[in-house]
């Protein structure tokens, strides 16, 4: 072996030897970061934790006090052995006695009449039974006042001309009393209307009654009513004469 190839020899050793530390160290800065990478990813990150005294509790607000109802309180019951005082007894039918009153037929005010119109049933009757009134009339003076008993000629139809046109205006006022249709109070009344010869009706009377005071009341002011706007016939202007109109009040009108 010559000293020229153990120098190449030497020198290709100490050639691989620097290639091998070159490749290591090539290594080394290549992986090193990813390694440190690594590690700081796998490392867990550190919890800090600071302790506190807890807050005070708030103080739990007072209880409301509630109103305590009274005690109820009982009666003492009468004992049944005490005899009642004589004499409370015949005080309790008077008291009863007193208490109780007939139902009165007295006529309510104007006021509490019910104004109800007229239906045509009870307009019919109304009319009907004024030109049918009755020839007979009470009370005529001296044969002088004209009636359905004396009149003649032009004077009969006048008299029937003039009940027709009283009765007309007269069923606009018909009013059934509030305290006859409670009580179911019914009934007919004739009411006689006199005119003077100056043309102008007198205050209408009673001629025949209904039963009830409060029904007859009502019919007065009614044909009182009809006989103010009531038309007077030309047949008897300038004569007294006298009428008689029927008023018929039936619950099943109204």
């Amino acid at each position: 072996m010559t000293f020229d190839s153990l120098q190449a020899t030497t020198l290709a050793t100490r050639r691989l030897r620097n290639a091998i530390v070159a490749s290591l160290l090539a290594h080394l800065l290549v992986l090193g970061p990813v390694s440190m990478r690594l590690l700081t990813n796998d490392t867990p990150a550190l919890l800090q934790a600071t302790l506190r005294a807890p807050p005070p509790a708030e103080p739990a607000p007072p209880a409301q006090q509630r109103a305590v109802p009274p005690a109820p309180t009982f009666a003492q019951p009468r004992s049944r052995s005490a005899a009642p005082e004589i004499g409370d007894r015949p005080q309790l039918h008077e008291s009863r006695n007193r208490g109780l009153s007939p139902i009165s037929k007295t006529p309510l005010a104007p006021s509490e009449t019910v104004a109800t119109p007229p239906s045509g049933s009870e307009s019919a009757v109304v009319v009907a039974e004024a030109i049918a009134a009755p020839t007979g009339v009470a009370g005529s003076v001296g044969g002088s006042l004209v009636t359905d008993a004396n009149a003649s000629g032009e004077a009969v139809d006048g008299l029937r001309g003039y009940r027709l046109a009283v009765a007309t205006q007269a069923r606009r006022f018909k009013r059934y009393p509030a305290q006859a249709m409670a009580s179911g109070w019914a009934g007919s009344a004739d009411i006689r209307v006199e005119v003077g010869s100056d043309g102008r009706p007198h205050a209408a009377t009673l001629a025949r009654s209904s039963g009830y005071e409060v029904l007859d009341r009502a019919a007065l002011t009614m044909i009182d009513a009809g006989a103010l706007r009531a038309r007077l016939p030309e047949s008897l202007r300038g004569k007294a004469f006298a009428v008689v109109l029927p008023v018929v009040f039936n619950l099943d009108d109204e």
